[in-house]
């Protein structure tokens, strides 16, 4: 039985819960090593057993962590469930899936609220590794892109370099489609790259991440194009301090909340609160958005940060039609503190090319 398995059925002993069905992608790759477009996973205190249709029953055979068993049509698992108190993932279940489900189970069915995520955010040391792997590459796109940015370039030029060196360096894919901002495009935080083409004095707002062996990164950095606008520059520092007194804050036992509040206090006192629309940062891993969510919002803010967390730190200003910073690192919850996954910190004022 593989431990991430037994991490659940812990877990469903502590729930009191008979078993617990897994469908979400995700999670099922987590649990079974194998990723499909489909499948169920059905845990119970001493066996799991996942389910999928025959375009996937060989591979499954050979390459999934637990049993695996050949079903015609999913949600008609020859599984018995009447009596029984079963657990599934509420967050993650279509409304179909639900009635089958409370059709089948009856009274004891119980929604969870992503319980796999939840163990998910806690990195164990051979994730952490790959979470260093693909947070290096991450850094090598960026300091790849920097060679490239210049006056005339488009933001879509560059996102299309970007991509091909990533895959040309061993990368899967993209974490996300690439932030590439250029002057006043860079106050929308979700900015997608156009044909906008670089001018002198303008910043360049660089989102960026990379999936390495099924992991993501994640990383925000702001540049100018040969010389520097002043009221971005303002408000880099800005959020330069912000980010550095919330990196201060993590290690084990601080709150959420806590680190979230400390960043805006910096941004407030500055004068740009009303600026900075986001969570402070979020989990990453085998998803870019993953728990825990760095705001102080119940219930975000009472978590507690945990050795093995890696999360972002990505505080922002951004000021329409004038231009935005948003300064993001990746880092790893340690047990005294933080390490950077990116392997180099933010610089401490925007890089001039």
């Amino acid at each position: 039985m593989n431990h991430r398995i037994k991490r659940v059925q812990d877990f469903l002993k502590r729930e009191k819960l008979d078993l617990l069905i897994v469908d979400h992608l995700v999670d099922l790759f987590y649990l079974t090593g194998v990723y499909l477009s489909i499948g169920r996973l059905i845990i119970e205190p001493e066996s799991a057993t996942l389910f999928v249709d025959a375009r996937y029953f060989e591979m499954c055979q050979k390459r999934a962590t637990v049993a695996v068993k050949l079903i015609e049509r999913y949600g008609q698992e020859p599984f018995d469930f009447k009596g029984k108190r079963v657990g599934f993932d509420g967050t993650n279940t279509s409304y179909k899936v639900y009635n089958q489900l409370k059709e089948r189970v009856g009274k004891g069915l119980r929604s969870l609220d992503q319980p796999i995520r939840g163990l998910r955010q806690i990195k164990e040391p051979e994730e952490l590794v790959l979470m260093r792997r693909a947070g290096r590459l991450a850094m090598r796109g960026y300091d790849y892109l920097l060679t490239l940015i210049k006056e005339g370039v488009s933001e879509e030029a560059l996102a299309l370099e970007l991509e091909i060196f990533w895959r040309r360096e061993g990368g899967q894919k993209l974490a996300f489609e690439a932030i590439i901002a250029f002057g006043e495009n860079s106050s929308q935080p979700h900015y997608q790259p156009g044909k906008r083409v670089l001018k002198q004095g303008e910043p360049v707002l660089i989102d960026i991440g990379v999936v390495s062996d099924h992991y993501h990164s994640d990383m925000t950095r702001v540049v100018f194009c040969g010389e520097v606008d002043r009221k971005i520059e303002e408000i880099y520092e800005v959020v330069y301090r912000a980010q550095k007194v919330a990196l201060e804050l993590c290690r084990p036992g601080v709150l959420v909340r806590d680190v979230d509040q400390a960043a805006r206090k910096v941004i407030d006192e500055a004068g740009y609160g009303k600026y900075f629309p986001h969570s402070l940062g979020h989990g990453v891993g085998l998803e870019i958005h993953e728990l825990p969510v760095l705001k102080s919002a119940t219930p975000y803010g009472e978590v507690e940060l945990v050795e093995g967390m890696v999360i972002t730190i990505e505080p922002g200003i951004y000021l329409p039609n004038v231009g935005g910073v948003r300064l993001e690192e990746m880092i790893a919850i340690t047990s005294d503190g933080y390490e950077n996954l990116l392997g180099t910190p933010v610089a401490s004022s925007a890089p001039i090319l």
